[in-house]
C-alpha cells in the first residue's frame, strides 16, 4: 500500500513539477538544525537527506506544499515549502554583474553603514551618521545602493548593530524606498527620537519579520515620549536572534556571534557583531564592539567587553579575512589578542571629522596596528580635517555619491570588496557616481 501511496504522490509530482529553473533552494531563517530531504512529496515518505542551515540545493520543480531538489551529491528529493526558501532568478534590473559577492562600506561620514551584495540577495548591516543627515531623495546610504545597483527593489536582510545615531539615523529613508524582508537587532532600547523612527518603520514594513535576541514568536510593547517621535510601538517578534547560521543566498550565510539585549549604560556593549560567509570568504562586522577603555593594542581585552567574551567563546568563529573595523577605529577597539585571533588581511574603517567625547577616530595607534597586518582603507580619506586643502576635500566634491559639493563629508570614499568565483579578493575604492 505504502508502494502505491508513493507511486501516485511522484506521478503528479512529475506532471505538476516541470520547471525550467536554475534557482536554488535554502532553509528559511527559522531552521536551526535541518530540513529533512524526503523520497515524495508528504511527510509519510522516507528520508533521504538534510538540508542545513548555510546548505543549498538546486531545485528541479515544485508540487502544492514542497520542492523537488537535487542535492549536491545528485539525490532528488522534496523538501516542505513551509521550512525552506526559493532564491535566485533575480529579476531584471536586479543583476549583480562581475564579482558574485560585493561587500560596500559607505561613506556616510561619520558613522557606518554596510551593503552586501549577492546574486541573490541584497543585506544592509547600520546605516546611520552623526553629520551627513541629508533624507528623503538625497540620503546617501539609498543615492548609493541605488548607483552601484540600479533597479534593485527589496533588502532581504537589515541589521542594526545598536542603537546610536551613528548607526540608525539613515535607515528609515531605507524603508521606505526598499521592501524589506528581514530585520535584526539586539532588542535593546534606547529612548530616542532616530531609535523611535527606525522601529515604527520597522513595523509599518508589510510582511517583514523582526528578529531580536529577547524573545520568539511574542509581541511587546515600548514607549516613546522624545519631541519628533512618540508614542507606544507594538513589537512583533518572529524567530528569535541565536548563534544558527542563516542562509542569504547560494554559497553565502550569516551568524551572529554577539547579540545581547541587556540594558549596558552604553549601547555600544549590544553591538550585534555578524559574521558573513560567501563562498570561502570570511567578513566580520564588529559594529561599536569594544574591548574596553582608551587603551594602546597591547592592552588586554577587559573581561566583560565584547572582545574579551567573544575571544573566551568562539575564538575560532571570528577568524575572518576582513574585518570591518570595531568603533570606527578608536583606541577602545581593536585590541591585540582580539586582532590576532581574526587574522585578517583587509581592513575597512569608517569614520569622519565628528568627535566622540572631543576625539576624531580613528586613533593613530590603532591605524598604525592595523597597517602592520593587512591593507587599510578609510572612509574619511579625503575628508578637509585630514587633507587641508577644500578645493580637494569632500566636502566640495562636485561628483560625490547623494548630494554634490554639499560642504558636509560623505559621499567620496566608498569602499568596495570584491570575492571572485574561486575566492580571489580585491578591496578598493569605488568609482561609482550618481
Amino acid at each position: 500500500m505504502r508502494a502505491l501511496t508513493l507511486a501516485i504522490l511522484l506521478l503528479i509530482s512529475v506532471l505538476g513539477a516541470s520547471r525550467a529553473a536554475a534557482d536554488d533552494i535554502v532553509p528559511s531563517a527559522r531552521v536551526s538544525s535541518a530540513v529533512l530531504v524526503r523520497e515524495g512529496p508528504s511527510t509519510d515518505t522516507a528520508i533521504l537527506g538534510r538540508l542545513r542551515p548555510g546548505d543549498s540545493a538546486r531545485l528541479v520543480g515544485e508540487v502544492s506544499g514542497w520542492y523537488r531538489i537535487e542535492l549536491p551529491d545528485g539525490t532528488q528529493g522534496y523538501v516542505s515549502k513551509a521550512w525552506t526558501l526559493e532564491i535566485g532568478g533575480t529579476p531584471p534590473g536586479e543583476a549583480l554583474t562581475g564579482a558574485p559577492y560585493k561587500v560596500h562600506v559607505i561613506d556616510v561620514g561619520t558613522g557606518l553603514a554596510i551593503f552586501v551584495e549577492g546574486r541573490d540577495f541584497a543585506l544592509l548591516y547600520d546605516a546611520g551618521s552623526q553629520d551627513d543627515l541629508h533624507d528623503g531623495d538625497e540620503n546617501r546610504v539609498v543615492a548609493y545602493i541605488e548607483a552601484v545597483r540600479p533597479g534593485l527593489a527589496r533588502i532581504d536582510h537589515l541589521i542594526l548593530s545598536h542603537p546610536h545615531k551613528d548607526h540608525l539615523q539613515l535607515m528609515p529613508d531605507v524603508f521606505r524606498r526598499f521592501e524589506v524582508g528581514h530585520v535584526w537587532e539586539s532588542g535593546r532600547i534606547n529612548k530616542t527620537d532616530g531609535y523611535c523612527h527606525f522601529l515604527k518603520a520597522a513595523m509599518a514594513e508589510p510582511g517583514v519579520q523582526y528578529h531580536d535576541a529577547i524573545a520568539a514568536n511574542a509581541t511587546r510593547t515600548v514607549t516613546f515620549s522624545g519631541s519628533g517621535c512618540n508614542g507606544m510601538v507594538s513589537v512583533r517578534e518572529s524567530a528569535m536572534m541565536d548563534a544558527a547560521p542563516v542562509a542569504l543566498g547560494a554559497g553565502a550565510r550569516m551568524q551572529f556571534l554577539y547579540r545581547d539585549p541587556r540594558n549596558y549604560a552604553d549601547p555600544n556593549g549590544n553591538s550585534v557583531v555578524v559574521r558573513l560567509d560567501l563562498g570561502n570568504r570570511r567578513i566580520l562586522l564588529a559594529g561599536d564592539a569594544e574591548g574596553g577603555e582608551r587603551e594602546l593594542p597591547a592592552t588586554p581585552p577587559q573581561s566583560n567587553s565584547i572582545e574579551a567574551r567573544l575571544l573566551a567563546c568562539c575564538a575560532a568563529d571570528i577568524k575572518s579575512d576582513v574585518l570591518v573595523v570595531g568603533h570606527h577605529g578608536s583606541l577602545t577597539s581593536s585590541r591585540r589578542a582580539f586582532l590576532d585571533a581574526v587574522g585578517a588581511s583587509i581592513y575597512a574603517i569608517s569614520s569622519g571629522p565628528y568627535p566622540y567625547k572631543r576625539v576624531r577616530l580613528p586613533d593613530p595607534e590603532i591605524v598604525t596596528e592595523l597597517e602592520g597586518r593587512g591593507e587599510v582603507f578609510r572612509t574619511d580619506r579625503d575628508d578637509l580635517y585630514r587633507i587641508e586643502d577644500e578645493s580637494r576635500s569632500c566636502e566640495l566634491n562636485p561628483r560625490k555619491i547623494g548630494s554634490d559639493a554639499d560642504e558636509t563629508p560623505g559621499g567620496c570614499n566608498n569602499i568596495l570588496i570584491e570575492i571572485g568565483p574561486s575566492g580571489t579578493m580585491r578591496a578598493s575604492y569605488s568609482t561609482v557616481a550618481d
